[in-house]
């Protein structure tokens, strides 16, 4: 598929695409200006099962990354140093992971700590596309 000039595809990265990226793939969604297509991923994710995939390609729907295509990653933590494919074009723009919500705490959080990521990760989604779309239009 062919991109237009103002196509942009960010992907968002953590250890195991189960919170943080989450997210922040639904608060982008929210936020994104037109033709930004956002993407969630964990450098440990569980796999997909075969026919979860096979379902949705009966749609016309695809469930994978076109990770050639990416332009920006936002990497939590460090989780981009552990993932070997990403594009060497793509800028890596880290955030930092809250302490409540590392991949082995997530579950256990207190509500009011996820809250306090959430709002967080909205206040950076919308500073991103303020700061990194801006002057591309």
């Amino acid at each position: 598929m062919r991109r237009g000039h103002l196509d942009r595809n960010i992907l968002f990265l953590c250890e195991d695409n189960s919170c943080l990226s989450q997210m922040a793939e639904a608060a982008a969604k929210h936020l994104a200006p037109p033709r930004t297509r956002i993407f969630s991923a964990g450098v440990k994710p569980s796999s997909i099962p075969p026919h979860v995939i096979q379902a949705m390609q009966e749609l016309g729907i695809s469930m994978e990354i076109p990770i050639q295509d990416i332009d920006l990653v936002v990497s939590f933590g460090d989780a981009h140093k552990k993932c070997d494919n990403l594009p060497r074009r793509a800028k890596v723009e880290s955030w930092p992971v809250s302490g409540h919500l590392k991949p082995e705490k997530a579950s256990m959080a207190p509500i009011s700590a996820i809250r306090d990521e959430r709002d967080e990760i909205d206040k950076r989604v919308f500073a991103l596309f303020l700061d990194h779309w801006r002057n591309i239009a």
